[in-house]
């Protein structure tokens, strides 16, 4: 997903990797919820957190993500880039050529990433 924006687009990886990376958390722990005990792992072990609600605490260490990436100073929506919606559809589609993403660790249809990319506006 993140490929497309880079060759659509001027930005670098990392700051598509910034900007995508908290977006697809969310999209995936809604849509595949038995994904909560690893994001649980990486707000406990990654972001240091703790609460006794494992949904909270998934929750939270994505928001922690997102908020070091803030910290840093680097544009986190692609709205900052001037960056709209025109290629979405072209980026998901060849993002999954192939039904590529259905062995991902969630599996994502095209239309999963257009939402994806749109979140990240």
């Amino acid at each position: 997903m993140e490929h497309e924006l880079s060759a659509y687009y001027d930005i670098t990886h990392g700051v598509g990797l910034a900007i995508l990376t908290p977006r697809w958390m969310r999209f995936i722990l809604k849509k595949d919820p038995p994904v909560t005990g690893r994001f649980v792992k990486f707000a406990r072990n990654v972001m240091g957190l703790e609460d006794e609600n494992e949904a909270a605490l998934a929750l939270a260490g994505i928001d922690a993500l997102e908020a070091y990436f803030k910290s840093t100073g680097i544009p986190m929506t692609l709205t900052e880039l001037n960056i709209g919606t025109k290629h979405f559809e072209a980026m998901a589609a060849h993002a999954n050529e192939g039904n590529y993403l259905k062995d991902a660790y969630v599996a994502l249809t095209t239309e999963d990433i257009v939402e994806i990319y749109k979140t990240c506006l």
